[in-house]
């Protein structure tokens, strides 16, 4: 569930801690919403590990994230060499994403998910996944 970066920190040290696990062995990414420490680092994920499995968000959040994370590239006041990743990476990321609507059930390998109204910002979710029949 989410793929954010830490606000505080530059470069690299923005991103998650994914060191202990193989993007490759992940099926299913669930975003929750639009900010930065939720979504920053996706399109990062998306374009530069070896993650093929799905990825999740609501519509709102996903046109949201398009014109936030873009404007986040734009603004970063570090060299390019220390960005995360570019613009045509994150026009590239918009493919990779599907969306869900409020209540819709999916499933991806096994794991069934739907989410709720999070009431947090416009498009936000609250996910409730269920594998094996535990909720």
């Amino acid at each position: 569930l989410d793929c954010g970066i830490h606000p505080g920190l530059e470069g690299m040290d923005a991103l998650p801690y994914i060191d202990l696990i193989d993007p490759a062995e992940i099926d299913l990414l669930l975003i929750s919403h639009f900010h930065l420490d939720h979504c920053g680092a996706l399109p990062w994920f998306l374009q530069k590990t070896s993650f093929k499995g799905r990825t999740f968000m609501t519509h709102a959040t996903k046109a949201i994230y398009r014109w936030l994370l873009s404007d986040y590239v734009k603004v970063s006041n570090i060299s390019a060499d220390d960005m995360l990743y570019t613009e045509t990476d994150l026009e590239e990321s918009m493919d990779k994403i599907e969306t869900i609507n409020f209540h819709e059930v999916k499933e991806v390998a096994g794991i069934k998910f739907w989410c709720y109204h999070a009431g947090h910002v416009l498009g936000a979710a609250m996910f409730m996944i269920e594998i094996a029949g535990v909720k």
